[in-house]
């Protein structure tokens, strides 16, 4: 069970009632807003040119990432590092092991490791993972 704070449930709720999508899981920080969505609603929070993020932007003054839920976890993974295709995902003894191609090394672990941090929160929330490791 996912236990929210009241800068999280505010985020959901604003977001479900801007874009209409149902809201899977949401994490905060001072810059951005990570949001994962039914994987039905992905079209509905996007918007016709990323109308609808970008009123939710307006509206939090914080950027906004919308990614497609999945019970899958490789396609939660792939999900999660989209616009980079992972050319293998491996789990075994609770530790998920990701290949990329090296040219998309440093947009897979992103500015100071964020990207993959958060991957790691949401792996660890969703499939109770708690180490990834890109190679």
């Amino acid at each position: 069970m996912i236990k929210y704070g009241s800068k999280e449930i505010k985020t959901i709720n604003i977001f479900e009632e801007i874009t209409g999508a149902t809201v899977k899981d949401c994490i905060i920080n001072e810059e951005e807003a990570t949001i994962l969505v039914k994987p039905e609603d992905l079209g509905l929070a996007i918007g016709k040119e990323g109308s609808m993020i970008n009123k939710v932007k307006r509206k939090l003054g914080k950027k906004i990432h919308v990614y497609k839920y999945s019970e899958d976890l490789e396609e939660f993974i792939r999900n999660l590092f989209y616009p980079v295709e992972p050319k293998k995902i491996q789990e075994k003894d609770g530790e998920v092991r990701i290949k990329v191609d090296p040219s998309d090394k440093k947009r897979t672990i992103g500015r100071k490791g964020k990207k993959v941090r958060k991957v790691k929160e949401l792996t660890k929330r969703h499939f109770d993972i708690e180490n990834i490791k890109i190679i």
